[in-house]
């Protein structure tokens, strides 16, 4: 062998050797990886499943109908979990997959994620006996304080209503609590609150907007382009959605019919913006109302109005955000009182009206004729 192609074999075998010493290094650096994942997913799983260390208890609320992800939004601003993916891991591994209970809970500080969803499974540990408040969908200020009023008419602080919306227009107060508008109107959250004790009217109106709050942040982080929306203008179309649908399957159509509207500037010809405008509810609306000068009145003025009418619920909201992809302008009800026909042209549109007018008139019809019956039996 000549001595070029000695050196040659000895250059080879040199490269070899580096090669076979970078795969054994590289190897050892993916087993230290694999074993400290390992090891740090242990940890995190000792964490969230372990039993932890009680401490002094916070109470929390849990509302109606909330989500794992809500829950843990709750527990980790409660400051009861570090991290609200954690008590998100908890709900995922969990195998009782029983429901989270809504109420009133003093969880003890310490306790592991997977402890703490199983106290919200079992249901609420402080009595629910205190001062409990209703707020249905579809409510303005004005209606909510009157229905507190109904609900605890020996309340002190709900007797006198001007305290109530003078606390949801304190434009202090409006600005401590985050929102961006000149008042609380649409950012009063429908649910069943519990209180310890009867509340003021700041603290009412302060546990709702949290409420709000919370469930429009879980609503933006299901439906991402929601981030880029304007809040006052969604909680406006929400409103209007909220006043116009019963049914929840209809509300993104809805949406759409208030999208589409307003992109080819045609006045909403709403009812019920009419009804906030003149605080006319309950009563038939005239010709001559729809003639009242307001920015409210979607029969003059084209566009949104400029706030929300009411507060909507979470499917409202959810609607707004997400209108249907369909490009109806117009809707009517139906005989039924709950559902409606949309349509894309006038022509359509106007078949459906005389159709419901032709249903209604035989319902009025055998309502009349029915109550001539019982009269005629007596």
């Amino acid at each position: 062998m000549s001595d070029s192609a000695a050196a040659e074999t000895k250059k080879k075998r040199s490269c070899a050797r580096i090669f076979l010493k970078l795969i054994a290094v590289l190897f050892v650096i993916v087993v230290l990886a694999v074993t400290a994942a390992g090891f740090g997913a242990y940890l995190i799983y000792a964490h969230v499943t372990g039993k932890g260390a009680e401490g002094p208890p916070v109470r929390v609320e849990i509302p109606s109908g909330v989500t794992g992800t809500q829950a843990a939004k709750i527990l980790e601003d409660a400051g009861l979990v570090e991290y609200k993916e954690f008590f998100r891991l908890a709900v995922r591994l969990d195998t009782v997959k029983k429901p989270i209970v809504q109420g009133l809970y003093d969880i003890p500080q310490g306790y592991s994620p997977t402890e703490i969803l199983h106290m919200l499974q079992e249901g609420p540990n402080v009595s629910a006996s205190g001062f409990r408040i209703t707020v249905p969908e579809g409510l303005t200020i004005k209606q909510v304080v009157k229905e507190l009023a109904r609900q605890h008419p020996d309340a002190t602080h709900f007797k006198d209503p001007e305290a109530f919306i003078r606390a949801a227009s304190n434009p202090e107060l409006i600005r401590e609590l985050g929102i961006d508008a000149p008042t609380l109107e649409g950012f009063l959250m429908p649910d069943t609150y519990l209180f310890d004790d009867e509340p003021t009217p700041e603290e009412v109106v302060g546990r709702m907007v949290e409420h709000f709050k919370s469930e429009y942040e879980a609503l933006v982080k299901e439906i991402p382009a929601a981030a880029q929306r304007d809040k006052l203008e969604v909680v406006t179309i929400a409103s209007l959605v909220e006043e116009e649908s019963k049914v929840n399957d209809e509300r993104p159509t809805v949406a759409a019919v208030i999208a589409n509207r307003v992109q080819k500037k045609m006045p909403l010809d709403f009812d019920s913006t009419l009804q906030f405008a003149l605080d006319k509810y309950g009563q038939r609306l005239l010709d001559s109302d729809k003639q009242v000068d307001s920015p409210y009145n979607t029969y003059r003025n084209a566009g949104l109005p400029p706030g929300p009418i009411s507060s909507p619920g979470v499917e409202s909201l959810r609607a707004a955000l997400q209108p249907a992809q369909v490009d109806y302008l117009f809707f009517v009800s139906n005989a039924d009182g709950k559902t409606h026909t949309f349509s894309a042209t006038l022509e359509e549109h106007n078949k459906a009206v005389a159709k419901y007018r032709r249903e209604i008139a035989i319902q009025r019809k055998e309502q009349e004729a029915a109550r001539a019956a019982e009269e005629s039996g007596q």
